[in-house]
């Protein structure tokens, strides 16, 4: 009876992150959806997911098909001709490429902008409901495990031990982002101040070694960062405040590791899809209910509007760069669809291996 209660707890916690994906997917949508409407853009189809259609309807009043279709993972706002630039297109009067290039930018921007907002009234809410935290002390950083035979525990770090700093800088909140700055440019040893319980303060010398599959110097240890806080209600001035902080600094973290990902290849192996941020719904829920839940509304609304700004064809990130391309060109660029199918094939393929990784990491 406990496992039956256990899968049937587990189900639900499921479902409530299909409907936090089903919102985060449909508001992104109707952000291009609304914009089109009201820059006068007819809309061919809008879309809830990808493959078969589960149900679907046809607008009359805006000439629209309407779906929901079976796989979660996206969705799509279609328009006419959107990605053919054949003559005959071109002579629909309702061919996007007709409309002025700042509609098209407006309509394409509406989609991650509107998730943006989205994150930005989630965190009122997740304040409203939690309060606002004050710091009531400095951060500590604890060391929770160390790696047998790894560059921390061959110079002597071990579990409970508190970093005070790193070559002489105090540790007042991320370590990885010390560690990195101090092996910037290759090996590089590091002078490690620690706390050890019943030992006190002392001094160790660290040399971190290169990982190929994340890309960068590590130590070999298991870190939690906490600050000390107390929650308290909070004024509506105050809420809006700390919602803009939360929603600022998650797209500032958001950004750096896109670009280390992008750029440096750094964090390919975290990348997790579908399946493995619907477990960290399902476990956060559970552990923290409504709070968490909006909590990780808000980061995966910015992180899913942000990540479609990326120029990677198929995003809409790519689709207002070869706009760009067109008012210096003065035309559109022909094989644009052609652009665009390719990258979401490799979206796709990406999708699937990222998904497929996160099952078996389940087993």
């Amino acid at each position: 009876m406990t496992a039956i209660n256990q899968n049937l707890s587990n189900g639900v916690y499921i479902v409530l992150a299909v409907i936090m994906f089903g919102i985060l997917i449909t508001i992104h949508e109707a952000g291009h959806f609304w914009a089109a409407r009201l820059s006068k853009i007819p809309v061919r189809e809008f879309a809830i997911g990808f493959g078969p259609k589960i149900f679907g309807w046809k607008s009359k009043k805006h000439e629209t098909d309407f779906s929901i279709r079976i796989i979660p993972m996206g969705g799509f706002c279609a328009f006419y001709g959107e990605d053919d630039g054949s003559e005959e297109a071109k002579a629909d009067p309702r061919y996007f490429g007709n409309f002025s290039a700042l509609k098209r930018l407006a309509t394409i921007l509406a989609g991650p902008v509107m998730n943006v907002v989205l994150a930005f009234i989630v965190a009122v809410a997740f304040f409203a409901l939690s309060g606002i935290p004050t710091i009531t002390g400095p951060a500590s950083t604890t060391v929770q495990s160390v790696n047998e035979n790894g560059p921390a525990a061959v110079a002597g770090i071990q579990a409970f031990d508190k970093i005070i700093s790193v070559n002489g800088t105090l540790v007042t909140d991320n370590v990885s982002e010390l560690i990195n700055e101090a092996t910037r440019e290759g090996e590089a040893r590091l002078q490690i101040l620690v706390d050890r319980p019943g030992k006190g303060e002392m001094m160790l010398e660290v040399t971190p070694l290169y990982d190929q599959s994340a890309r960068r110097y590590m130590m070999g240890v298991s870190l939690m960062t906490s600050v000390p806080q107390e929650w308290r209600p909070g004024s509506l001035m105050e809420m809006l405040s700390s919602a803009a902080q939360m929603c600022v600094e998650t797209s500032t973290g958001i950004l750096k590791v896109l670009g280390n990902l992008v750029f440096r290849g750094q964090g390919l192996n975290e990348l997790t899809g579908f399946v493995g941020v619907t477990e960290t719904i399902v476990q956060t829920t559970k552990s923290s209910q409504l709070p968490g839940y909006l909590y990780l509304m808000c980061m995966i609304s910015i992180n899913l509007g942000l990540f479609n700004m990326l120029p990677i064809p198929g995003l809409d990130g790519s689709r207002i760069i070869f706009l760009l391309i067109e008012a210096v060109r003065g035309k559109p660029f022909k094989r644009e669809g052609y652009v665009h199918a390719f990258g979401m094939i490799l979206l796709f393929a990406l999708m699937i291996w990222v998904n497929l990784r996160d099952i078996l990491r389940l087993f």
